[in-house]
């Protein structure tokens, strides 16, 4: 028996603006019961020392900015300081009319804080847990388990017994990371993948290239 093969081929319904396709993959993905809720986000020193982390996209704006949270004394949060160029990448792997999709949409800009209200509103919408471990947890600093452990039940019985309303930490800072580049990965069941790759000019406007996977 012979083997098949053939190209994936993105299509592009607004060959000028990437976030219609970004919104239309992440539409796509929900819609097959995918949750495109997870980023690896890569930042660096100026010293160009790389660390890379899974992070939870807050919010995906019209523009196609990734918002996320953290700690404002974290390695990430320093580094960011250093050197606010940062990368972001989006797998996206669902099941389409019995077709297996495999796509990846990387992102590359700028990493701004957003204002500490915005901050607020996003720290609302958490989980109990969440919630508590921005209280209790100091990103990256070294921890006594059952300390931690003691830290923990406490407060979640101060909350329980109303003795306690967790409002957003100090802390906590959100960050968006607005694209200067974003680029398409896409492959259906066995085919060959296809890429395109967006860049922003000075202008504003984006030009974009079809790559060789």
């Amino acid at each position: 028996m012979t083997e098949s093969s053939d190209l994936s081929f993105i299509e592009l319904k607004n060959p000028t603006n990437p976030a219609t396709l970004f919104h239309e993959w992440i539409n796509e993905a929900k819609q097959c019961g995918a949750k495109p809720s997870l980023m690896n986000l890569a930042t660096a020193t100026r010293n160009g020392k790389v660390s890379n982390r899974t992070m939870v996209i807050r919010e995906i704006m019209s523009d196609a900015s990734l918002v996320f949270m953290a700690q404002a004394k974290s390695n990430k949060i320093k580094e960011i300081n250093e050197n606010p160029q940062v990368a972001a990448t989006i797998l996206l792997m669902y099941v389409d009319n019995n077709e297996n999709i495999s796509r990846q949409v990387r992102i590359v800009g700028n990493a701004e804080t957003l204002p500490q209200d915005q901050c607020i509103i996003y720290f609302e919408k958490d989980s109990l847990p969440a919630k508590i471990r921005s209280w209790i947890c100091q990103e990256c600093k070294p921890t006594d388990w059952n300390e931690l452990k003691t830290k923990h039940d406490e407060l979640l019985k101060e909350v329980k017994e109303n003795k306690r309303v967790l409002e957003a930490p100090d802390t906590l800072v959100a960050y968006k990371i607005i694209p200067s580049e974003m680029e398409f990965y896409s492959s259906v069941g066995n085919t060959i993948a296809d890429r395109i790759l967006f860049t922003k000019e000075e202008s504003g406007q984006w030009k974009h290239e079809r790559l060789m996977t």
